[in-house]
């Protein structure tokens, strides 16, 4: 990594990106508590750990509200910039990890070079791409489908003239099998340029082992270049693509652990 881009600035840009479903409800304070819409599970997702309390206190005012959302757990997720921390607290309240992802990331000083010629992919530019996009979401992350209301507002929200938001697509023999998306942000400080938020890549699970990981990733890297984003960075699972990613020339900075409380 260059100098602008030191580890303190890359986890400051991981802090500040936290994945909210469309159609959530959030309330942000001192934290952000969201409560995921139904087609993603309802799920109440504690984030955005910026507070002076005391973690007794932060948990408990958490639980308070995702009870009140009729929530029969609270997940809560913690880095090592979380403040305070909260792993004692949940630990002591019975809390499971559930998740470990590495905090990972790439300067873009030009584009990237590899070679994706195994599988064709596509972006996204019509409903019938975000359709594909949404077979692979609905097997990975067993999520509902969307319905064609949905797939026509969430077709309308990504193809629009200044959307911040990209998605491709990944096929083998004319088949969708692999999908992820990309979102641009502001750096956390001035003079840093944009980052490329790269999430949800998945792959169909007997379609695994064929590069269309890898593939979903360089095709999302030249979108960014293009952009002209100054730094890729992603949230990569320590058990599966964490691994990709470090060949594929990203950096390890730090990590994140997600935690489910059962209330």
């Amino acid at each position: 990594m260059t100098d602008v881009w030191d580890p303190p600035t890359v986890l400051r840009a991981a802090a500040d990106w936290s994945w909210v479903p469309p159609d959530a409800e959030c309330l942000t304070t001192d934290v952000t508590l969201t409560r995921w819409p139904a087609w993603a599970h309802g799920r109440v997702v504690l984030t955005g750990l910026s507070s002076q309390r005391a973690p007794g206190d932060v948990l408990r005012g958490a639980v308070e509200q995702a009870r009140a959302w009729r929530s029969d757990t609270l997940g809560v997720w913690v880095s090592a910039s979380s403040a305070p921390d909260l792993t004692g607290e949940l630990l002591a309240r019975g809390a499971r990890l559930e998740d470990t992802v590495d905090v990972l990331a790439r300067t873009l000083d030009e584009p990237p070079h590899d070679s994706a010629e195994r599988v064709v992919v596509r972006r996204v530019t019509d409903v019938d791409g975000l359709r594909d996009a949404d077979h692979v979401e609905t097997v990975v992350w067993d999520q509902q489908p969307m319905d064609d209301e949905r797939l026509a507002e969430n077709a309308r929200a990504l193809l629009a003239e200044h959307s911040a938001e990209a998605r491709v697509v990944a096929y083998l023999d004319d088949a969708p099998v692999a999908s992820a998306g990309l979102t641009l942000a502001p750096a956390p400080y001035p003079g840093l340029g944009t980052v490329a938020r790269l999430w949800g890549a998945g792959t169909l699970p007997d379609r695994r082992g064929r590069g269309a990981y890898r593939a979903v990733l360089v095709e999302r890297l030249r979108i960014a270049y293009a952009a002209g984003a100054t730094l890729a960075l992603v949230k990569g699972r320590v058990s599966t693509s964490a691994r990709i990613l470090r060949k594929a020339g990203f950096e390890r900075y730090g990590e994140e652990r997600y935690y489910r409380l059962t209330l």
